[in-house]
């Protein structure tokens, strides 16, 4: 059986917690933390959501609290959906036991985030399923219906396999795979706006990341801003070059606070919707330079025309200035 094989034939274990109390947290959340205390070869489980809910586990698991690891989730889930998934894969690197086990339960921050994030962080669960699918690691998702919008919660059915409730465990009947649910419901993107700046690159695609960067800089970047901004767009310019591709065109602009950059290819597909969310192995690979895309830039939307002929789109979005 090849590795490829294991992996996506291993069970996953990544439910969806729901709940609508603090009694019906409390049932979802316990047993699951003493089943990771319990587990041989296994380091303590880790829990992530609210200083009130965590306040509440204490309380709960009594003298077991000792052997929990508990974490702020406002400090676990900021920034961007990418931000969070490299959170999450360094502590399960430099915590997991020798076999991969461990247990991990988080609740995802729903207050403050505009439409547009909550699609992004909708479709990070869809990613989750993907990278550990075939790992040893036993998640899950809180989900409580106070506070999560309903449309969350509804998605949750269909990006995690299992949910656990107060009536167990179960396999969810709207589960999605992962590319296809990512890829739902995918808009064309709208237009550039006419005053779009935009630069061929012929044979030199490492102009791309000299381009953004001064354009950011003339548009209120700071310097050092600016420069990791340019190696969001070389990120992109490097997959393409990794494709065999020697020409494209960019186009970039702004808008009020924000910043956009867009890479258009005469030709070729993107057919992975998780491209630049995996982190870079031990030997280069061609999208090792879209992690650091992601972690940088607030939206990177990808698109592919009808046919192969008709090329590919990266969009890269994200503010002039660092949120406070």
């Amino acid at each position: 059986m090849t590795d490829h094989q294991q992996r996506t034939t291993a069970p996953l274990k990544h439910h969806a917690g729901i709940h609508s109390c603090d009694e019906e947290f409390l049932t979802v959340m316990v047993p699951f933390l003493r089943d990771g205390i319990a587990a041989e070869d296994e380091p303590d489980p880790v829990a992530i959501t609210t200083p009130r809910k965590l306040d509440l586990l204490r309380e709960a698991l009594g003298p077991d609290a000792r052997h929990v690891d508990f974490q702020n989730s406002a400090h676990w889930y900021c920034g961007t959906p990418a931000n969070s998934m490299a959170t999450a894969l360094d502590y399960y690197v430099t915590h997991a036991g020798p076999t991969g086990l461990l247990h991990m339960a988080g609740e995802p921050v729903w207050n403050g985030r505009s439409p547009r994030q909550i699609t992004e962080w909708k479709r990070y669960e869809a990613l989750a399923t993907e990278l550990f699918t075939g790992a040893p690691p036993d998640l899950m998702c809180l989900y409580d219906t106070r506070i999560a919008p309903p449309d969350v919660v509804e998605a949750a059915r269909h990006t995690h396999p299992t949910v656990l409730d107060r009536l167990g465990i179960r396999p969810s009947p709207l589960f999605t795979e992962p590319a296809e649910y990512a890829t739902r419901d995918l808009a064309p993107l709208p237009e550039p706006p006419p005053e779009a700046v935009g630069v061929p690159l012929a044979g030199d695609m490492a102009g791309a990341r000299r381009f953004a960067a001064e354009q950011a800089r003339a548009r209120g970047m700071t310097g050092e801003r600016a420069d990791r901004f340019g190696a969001a767009v070389s990120g992109a310019t490097g997959y393409a070059a990794a494709q065999g591709l020697d020409s494209a065109h960019l186009l970039l602009w702004s808008t009020g606070e924000r910043i956009v950059c867009e890479l258009r290819t005469p030709h070729g597909r993107i057919a992975d919707p998780f491209l630049g969310f995996r982190p870079p192995g031990p030997e280069a690979g061609p999208e090792d330079g879209l992690w650091q895309t992601r972690q940088f830039c607030e939206f990177v939307d990808l698109r592919s025309e009808g046919a192969a002929e008709d090329g590919w789109t990266i969009r890269m979005e994200t503010a002039l200035a660092p949120s406070r």
